[in-house]
């Protein structure tokens, strides 16, 4: 059959090229002179043709090749597809060991260890291999893994083993056992049990929905393999509780950064929180209170402090401190003896952390963030907008441990905040519109997408059972659907009892309406992100902008979403050519998911860096020992290639330069770490609104001349950040470019 067509093509195309040649021979050309005539009278035979006539006007111009900007990723990466990115995305199977048992053998001294194990729920056989066995008496550990009998395999997920004389073995024991099947690393897992009791007195310092809030379902993967996320801790003493370095020394100094590796460099780690809020990880009340009594030693506070000259605490006015050679070896309680108002040596870990700001401006208080736990106790609302046309009257209310307090309050007391009218807030209220279902219409014209705002005051705010209205004019804008947050914070009197009292992180609320009545729409913008997943890890610590957006994503898309560029940083405010960014970039995006998918994955091998420009600072995301191009180092330098001052004259921007090589605490294919469940593969392109990777003119309100990158594509190519995904992705479905109405091109396609 292949023979066949390519004959048949053959025969097409000689036919073609002789019916061209006779058509086009003497083209626009005169006929040549008709030959002498023959003898029986007719014509001669055909003189020399004539020379070729001009050629023609030229036609009309053929219709461009149109190029309709719809994503079909879902074609081949939906749900049950033949390349499905759920599937692709799915965590490995997690292992689950139960009913662990430890029985002396009848008439011997062995002992015998059952126990269940599952894969993802179901009981599952062929496991065949105990790779590593210890024991500990809470004072000594001994590796008996040589000792061990082989695994028996009851094939229906049941197993066993002998540990031959472990009955021998006096008082009570902690055993620590990793199984596997063979060599295959992702079916090893760790599992503890105690015979006949455990060896160590009360449960571990640090609870397990504490590390798991981090680590994630898996647990944590240490040590060539994992320790089941339910165990917490507990599974860690038997190494870590003796004659080991401990588990507290241990985990102080990994997140800390101070923990040295095996190659003998101290393995960085982005800790997103802060080791003054010991709460993260000693939720138990007990736990806590345990670990503020504890008196001040060499060993506890270098676990987190590393040295005496580091520069997390100062010792300018007790240099002698410096002096000494193993604080180990000194007896702390020489001085650090008394209660702190009784004498002046603080005694105790809550005495010297007492006090302590966070970098959000939280206060540190016998082991909490109180800005996070005062936060907590406020309902703050949006509750309604009036739409005019001319103004919107926006009303809000509170409410502090379920009492409602009144808005305007100008006198800070117990029971009592305050929110603007006491002369020290940071209210405001920042608004943006909704093109699809995305708010990326802001009205700045100094920063593209980006939400204006307008400061709450005692002028523009008024008071009356309760309920605060702020009326603010309206914005001039083409749009059907706002959004309206109120950002800032209340402030509550201060742990210490101070009257300046302290702003804590009370959510920062948020309102959708209708533009032209205020009215609520029919439906919300979509759930993406899961707010309370964020703050398990972000404890205190989710990024707030000068201290007025606060732990609310439906507040941050205001202004990173998928319009937002910071072209007008680079080209505006510093002057500096594409040629000279330390990306090669004109401008970068800060939309959300951009943003989140590469911060929280910049530090794998291999990924492409971040790079953001602000006024306030650089910021460069990238794996460690990344070197960028004419980077000058971290801190305070000049911005290479800029050619505006800080004053908007000709010459150099100085700004702070920042280099962070993340460490991610989980996988990065568990995307419901941060997302809600169930989401599409690929979002409805009438909702989800393609991303500005170039914001064109330096007209910055101007989102018609943007270059446009597909919603579907930036989600995938942000993760999976290198040249061979996004080609990937730019070839099944378009290159960025403009389009003739921008984001309207799409939707239109699309319907």
């Amino acid at each position: 059959m292949n023979q066949f067509h390519r004959i048949i093509r053959w025969a097409w195309s000689i036919l073609v090229v002789c019916t061209l040649a006779f058509a086009m021979s003497g083209c626009e050309g005169d006929d040549g002179a008709t030959g002498p005539a023959g003898a029986d009278g007719s014509d001669g035979a055909p003189g020399a043709p004539g020379d070729p006539g001009a050629p023609g006007d030229p036609g009309p111009p053929g219709p461009g090749a149109a190029i309709i900007p719809l994503e079909s990723c879902a074609v081949c990466h939906d749900d049950d597809s033949f390349a499905s990115a759920p599937a692709a995305h799915a965590l490995d199977p997690i292992e689950f060991v139960s009913n662990i048992a430890i029985a002396v053998v009848p008439d011997t001294d062995d002992l015998e260890v059952s126990f269940e194990l599952a894969r993802d729920g179901a009981l599952m056989a062929g496991y065949d291999t105990i790779q590593r066995g210890y024991r500990t008496d809470g004072d000594t550990r001994t590796e008996i893994v040589d000792t061990l009998s082989a695994l028996t395999d009851n094939d229906d997920g049941s197993y066993s083993f002998i540990i031959p004389d472990g009955n021998l073995a006096a008082g009570n024991n902690r055993y620590l056992f990793r199984v596997a099947m063979g060599d295959d690393r992702e079916t090893r897992v760790y599992f503890y049990k105690d015979f006949p009791a455990s060896p160590f007195e009360g449960p571990v310092a640090v609870t397990a929905e504490a590390c798991t809030n981090c680590h994630g379902p898996e647990g944590i993967g240490v040590h060539g393999g994992y320790f089941q996320a339910e165990d917490g801790g507990e599974p860690c003493l038997t190494c870590h509780g003796t004659d080991y370095l401990t588990l507290g020394d241990a985990t102080h100094q990994y997140h800390s950064s101070i923990w040295v590796g095996r190659s003998g460099e101290v393995e960085h780690i982005t800790y997103p929180t802060y080791m003054t809020n010991c709460s993260v990880c000693h939720a138990d009340e007990d736990a806590l209170n345990a670990v503020n009594a504890m008196p001040v030693s060499g060993d506890g506070c270098l676990s987190c402090h590393g040295s005496m000259d580091n520069e997390s605490w100062d010792f300018s006015t007790q240099a002698f401190h410096l002096d000494i050679d193993d604080p180990s070896l000194v007896d702390c309680t020489q001085c650090h003896d008394v209660p702190l108002n009784g004498g002046f040596a603080r005694a105790t870990v809550a005495e010297f952390h007492n006090g302590a700001t966070t970098e959000r401006g939280g206060i540190i208080w016998d082991g909490i963030d109180t800005s996070v736990t005062e936060g907590a106790k406020f309902d703050w609302q949006i509750t309604g907008v009036d739409d005019d046309g001319v103004n919107l009257a926006i009303s809000w209310q509170a409410s502090y441990e379920g009492v409602p307090v009144d808005p305007c309050n100008d006198t800070l007391g117990p029971g009592a905040p305050t929110f603007h009218a006491a002369g020290d807030g940071n209210l405001s209220m920042l608004r943006n519109y909704a093109q699809g279902d995305d708010f990326i219409l802001g009205m700045s014209t100094s920063a593209p997408g980006q939400a204006l705002s307008v400061n709450v005051t005692v002028d523009n705010t008024v008071c009356a059972n309760g309920i605060a209205t702020t009326t603010i004019p309206v914005d001039d804008v083409d749009a059907e659907r706002g959004i309206v947050a109120l950002q800032g914070k209340p402030r509550t009197v201060s742990p210490d009892g101070a009257a300046v009292g302290q702003r804590v992180r009370a959510k920062t609320p948020t309102y959708e309406w209708m533009v032209g009545d205020g009215a609520a729409p029919v439906a919300l913008r979509r759930d993406i992100v899961d707010n309370d997943q964020c703050l398990k890890c972000h404890v205190g610590s989710l990024y707030q902008h000068g201290g007025n957006r606060v732990d609310n994503a439906g507040m941050c898309i205001l202004c990173h979403n998928s319009a937002s560029n910071e072209k007008n940083v680079r080209v505006s405010t510093m002057g500096i050519d594409p040629a000279d960014t330390y990306d090669g970039r004109e401008g970068e995006t800060y939309e959300l998911k951009t943003m989140l998918h590469r911060i929280h994955s910049a530090g794998v091998e291999g990924q492409q860096p971040y790079v953001i420009y602000r006024g306030r600072g650089i910021y460069a995301f990238a794996p460690e020992g990344t070197v960028l191009p004419n980077w000058p180092g971290t801190g305070s330098q000049v911005a290479y290639g800029s050619t505006i001052d800080n004053d908007g004259n000709p010459g150099s921007f100085v700004v702070n330069h920042n280099f962070h090589a993340p460490t991610y605490p989980r996988s990065l294919n568990e995307c419901t770490a941060c997302h809600v469940e169930d989401l599409p593969v690929q979002p409805d392109q009438t909702q989800a609104m393609a991303t500005t990777i170039d914001a064109g003119s330096d007209v910055w309100n101007d989102q018609i001349d943007d270059v446009l990158q597909g919603a579907t594509t930036t989600a995938c190519i942000t993760c999976h950040a290198y040249p061979a995904a996004k080609g990937h992705a730019y070839q099944n479905s378009w290159d960025p470019q403009e389009f003739e109405e921008g984001r309207q091109t799409i939707i239109d396609a699309a319907k």
